[in-house]
């Protein structure tokens, strides 16, 4: 029997849809609503996933840690082992659904025990707050977990959804839009420096492609990347941005100013195998040789064809290309696969350097892969790094470059020259 005191355990999406829309109809001027997708990255996903009577028991453990920081009229859907729904309803202004949420991840950040093991969820959530105009249960549902899955790239503990309906929900003619876009040539291109732990130098930028910013419609990075593999775009975009890369990059170096500079390659490039070709192309139009661009590849795309993929990186090494894998310690490389590939790097995901300050099992895995790319003859980059116990730490465990909003963020291409005149004459570099 349900005490009073506990949360509503709804049993199905179609319910909690419905309670939803009540709750929206119900609400007035004075209080918010407040809907939260949670995703937790769970240790135990593979027992999750295939013991029925486990799957309870953690359900179960959950539910109960839950249940003290929930009032009696908030709800709950289990919507997956890793997925849950909560709807908090007649709170009486936003900053106590912020608290709210501020506490479920405070209890879930907690290790569980269930069968002598100790289960870790590293909970994600992403949420809507009402009031939002002219919102209904599936379109504050979509807002939400639109939320929930920028708080899953991002690495990013909450992620608040804006009270703008236009700027959370896709457009239904993104294709076109992205079409038109790389038509009209109008993404731009902003920059981030990786500094020289030891020198304080400006050692090289990565190129980010961003949506133009005059557009009416907006459309995040990774929606555009996904949008254009989908759509048979991803060739179209990548030489948009190596093209615009090496028209600024000209600029800089008649300015003085040699830098690397490092492209994304998604993972339906990488499984081209003419990409020299297209590669070596547009280095030729801009008489730059390949030795001034780095390639970084996301550790998760190269294991598709491990083959293939070792063929294609030693021909873009014996070009002249600079290699990287990106996003390294989320994929699935092994020592061995990490060996045969002609790599120069390793850039550590930003979710471990993030967490090491707090975390000795992050710092250690940030350890780890530090050690294990100097036993490959490999340079570290970390990425993500926004404090300065966070820099200190790292230049322990020497790590050669620093990439984060605590040296720089992404800046346009004409920022970045008087910038790094002025980074280096800080740091005394000649």
């Amino acid at each position: 029997m349900k005490h009073v005191s506990e949360p509503i355990l709804v049993r199905s999406c179609a319910v909690f849809a419905v309670a939803l829309q009540h709750a929206i109809n119900a609400a007035n001027a004075g209080s918010t609503l407040a809907l939260l997708v949670l995703n937790l990255q769970r240790s135990d996903r593979i027992a999750a996933l295939i013991s029925a009577s486990y799957a309870k028991k953690m359900r179960t453990r959950l539910w109960d840690r839950l249940c003290p920081v929930l009032r009696y009229n908030d709800q709950v859907l289990f919507v997956s082992h890793n997925e849950i729904w909560l709807l908090l309803p007649d709170l009486t202004a936003p900053e106590l659904a912020l608290l709210a949420t501020h506490q479920i991840l405070s209890v879930l950040e907690q290790p569980l025990t269930i069968e002598q093991h100790r289960v870790y969820t590293n909970p994600r959530i992403g949420m809507v707050c009402t009031p939002v105009q002219g919102v209904t249960a599936s379109t504050m549902l979509r807002m939400a977990d639109n939320a929930h899955k920028k708080a899953l790239q991002e690495y990013q503990k909450l992620v608040v959804a804006q009270g703008d309906l236009k700027a959370n929900l896709l457009p239904e003619n993104l294709p076109k839009l992205v079409s038109e876009v790389l038509d009209a040539n109008t993404l731009s291109i902003v920059y981030q420096p990786k500094i020289d732990t030891n020198s304080k130098r400006v050692v090289s930028v990565e190129a980010l492609v961003r949506w133009p910013g005059d557009h009416p419609e907006y459309i995040p990075v990774n929606v555009l990347i996904e949008t254009a593999e989908r759509c048979g775009l991803i060739e179209q975009l990548t030489l948009h941005v190596l093209s615009t890369v090496l028209r600024e990059s000209s600029e800089w170096r008649a300015a003085g100013l040699d830098l690397l500079i490092w492209v994304n390659l998604s993972a339906r490039m990488l499984g081209q195998s003419h990409l020299p070709d297209i590669l070596m192309h547009i280095m030729d139009i801009w008489q730059i040789p390949p030795s001034a661009i780095g390639l970084e590849i996301t550790e998760s795309a190269l294991i598709h064809d491990i083959d293939q993929t070792t063929e294609l990186l030693s021909q873009l090494k014996q070009l002249g290309f600079h290699l990287s894998i990106d996003d390294f310690g989320t994929g699935y490389s092994s020592l061995a696969y990490l060996r045969r590939f002609p790599i120069d790097e390793l850039k550590i995901d930003r979710m471990f350097i993030q967490g090491m300050t707090e975390s000795g099992q992050d710092k250690q895995i940030v350890q780890s892969i530090i050690d294990l790319a100097h036993n490959f003859g490999l340079l570290v980059v970390a990425e993500g790094v926004e404090e300065y116990e966070t820099l200190h730490m790292l230049e322990a465990m020497k790590c050669e470059q620093i990439q984060g909003f605590y040296f720089a963020k992404p800046m346009p291409a004409q920022e970045l020259l008087p910038w790094c005149h002025q980074f280096h004459h800080r740091h005394n570099v000649a």
